[in-house]
């Protein structure tokens, strides 16, 4: 079974995701949960600690990872990198784990104005393809 929850700002879509990951990974599902939103918040709904996620660093801000599997390196403008990058270790090499949900953080564009994001884009859209098709 694959869910996604979109939708408006501020309509409960993080609690929601929260409560269903924790509730089908008592039921003995295994369950991956996928924080896409820039703020970052599931990680709290689903319970974990704080502590629990230190050193946790989100996807699109791993510089060397972005790099190994892309080929593009950091600050270089115009390259030419990989659109299919392997991913399907990801989930694996870089979520956390409470309670029978893994979680994976993507992140997000830093800020505006910080340069193409294009390498970063790409690996976080073949990890999803990746999962979910």
């Amino acid at each position: 079974m694959k869910v996604a929850i979109a939708g408006k700002g501020g309509v409960g879509k993080t609690t929601l995701a929260g409560v269903m990951a924790r509730h089908l990974a008592q039921e003995g599902y295994k369950v991956l949960a996928i924080d896409a939103d820039p703020d970052s918040n599931l990680a709290s709904a689903l319970g974990f600690p704080p502590e629990a996620l230190e050193g946790v660093v989100p996807l699109a801000q791993m510089s060397s990872l972005v790099e190994e599997r892309t080929g593009a390196s950091k600050g270089f403008f115009g390259a030419v990198f990989k659109l299919n990058p392997k991913v399907d270790d990801i989930p694996d090499a870089f979520s956390v784990t409470r309670n029978g949900v893994k979680l994976l953080i993507l992140g997000a564009v830093p800020k505006a104005g910080g340069g193409c994001f294009c390498p970063e884009s790409a690996l976080l859209k073949a990890l999803i393809h990746h999962i979910l098709v």
